[in-house]
């Protein structure tokens, strides 16, 4: 492979560096990672330009035409002007993880698939429109499902981890960007059964140690529990995240039998990207 790559860069070398840039932008990420080791100046510039430059391009055609989720606090014309370092945008070209929802079925849109029940039985169930309840919000939490979890008078409880590498956010990237990581989710009884609600989120580094934690609960008293409420956390600065697990739980107050319990939708753990624009002078 090196040995191709190293044939192809002689007839570049009659090239500015703005053709050469725009060219390569068009190779797909990993191979730019080789394509680093063929020479000093491509090198240079892959570092410099093009993965920057392949990022900014591919924003206008990804997800449909809405660009990268990583990209969706800025207009496509000031990706360029992004004060990132090469692997970042290399990250964001493979895995566009940031500004986006990490955790799996957060509706129950594909059953129980990606959760762990922590219970001796699962004692939960999935309703595809909320019975007894409002439909869920007008909210982009959501993505247009419909459905939740809903709880019995037995305590239901389950978990998710999320691991941040999975998504290219590896320790390097990690350390260097400090992101902040937002929590949400969106709880609910019936109008005729009071219920338990509780939330607890925790981050951890490689070494699975606890950095920080955060608990939620709330209790929906009967005949008052039917508004969907959303409960959210921000973890600052997390430098040292290795990954975190969601956990949340519910039961109903009154203990009917069948599951007239809490109601739980729209789970949401996004990594923000910091954004810092190069300076004036610099662009």
């Amino acid at each position: 492979m090196m040995e191709v790559l190293k044939n192809l860069c002689k007839p570049f070398d009659l090239l500015p560096d703005e053709m050469v840039v725009y060219t390569l932008s068009f190779v797909d990420a990993d191979t730019l990672l080789d394509c680093r080791l063929v020479c000093k100046r491509w090198r240079e510039l892959i570092e410099a330009y093009v993965f920057q430059e392949k990022a900014s391009r591919e924003n206008e055609f990804v997800n449909n035409g809405r660009g990268y989720y990583s990209f969706s606090q800025i207009d496509s014309n000031s990706v360029r002007k992004l004060e990132l370092p090469w692997y970042v945008f290399h990250v964001i070209c493979k895995y566009d993880p940031f500004n986006r929802n990490l955790v799996k079925n957060h509706c129950g849109q594909d059953e129980f698939k990606h959760w762990n029940i922590t219970n001796d039985h699962n004692w939960w169930t999935i309703e595809q429109t909320p019975q007894g309840a409002p439909l869920l919000p007008e909210d982009p939490d959501f993505d247009g499902h419909t459905s939740c979890f809903v709880s019995t008078y037995r305590l239901c409880s389950k978990r998710q981890k999320i691991t941040f590498k999975n998504y290219g956010l590896n320790d390097t990237v990690m350390k260097l960007l400090q992101p902040e990581i937002s929590v949400s989710e969106w709880y609910t009884g019936r109008f005729d059964c009071g219920c338990k609600y509780a939330l607890r989120a925790t981050v951890h580094d490689g070494n699975d140690k606890l950095i920080e934690q955060h608990n939620y609960n709330d209790v929906l008293p009967q005949w008052e529990a039917n508004i969907w409420t959303k409960a959210s956390h921000s973890f600052k600065n997390q430098s040292n995240a290795s990954h975190l697990i969601l956990y949340h739980s519910g039961v109903d107050t009154q203990y009917w039998a069948g599951h007239y319990g809490t109601k739980i939708s729209g789970s949401v753990v996004k990594i923000v990207l910091p954004i810092k624009f190069k300076c004036a002078a610099e662009s």
